[in-house]
């Protein structure tokens, strides 16, 4: 048996979107995955769900801009934007490459 990971992220295509937003939803927070993302490509927007402490995903962020900060990989943090932009997506890895180097 193996540990549930910290945490899953999913881009949604309209094949996956139902599984996405139901089973695979339920079974991440059945099994303690401690945060969801969700990235809607078409919609340029994430969702990020935390496990509250009675073990049920608490929608923390839904956004299009912003900055997304993950509570299950301390010190991750990115702008939305990145996501969707390839320039900004850019940048912002060129930024975590030289914090880390």
């Amino acid at each position: 048996m193996f540990p549930a990971p910290n945490l899953i992220v999913e881009v949604l295509s309209k094949s996956t979107t139902k599984n996405d937003r139901g089973i695979k939803f339920e079974d991440y927070q059945a099994h303690q995955v401690l945060e969801y993302w969700i990235i809607d490509p078409l919609k340029s927007m994430v969702e990020q769900y935390r496990l509250d402490t009675k073990g049920i995903y608490e929608l923390i962020l839904k956004a299009k801009k912003g900055t997304l900060e993950s509570k299950a990989i301390k010190g991750f943090t990115i702008p939305i934007e990145s996501i969707f932009d390839e320039n900004i997506n850019l940048e912002t890895l060129e930024k975590i490459l030289n914090t880390s180097a």
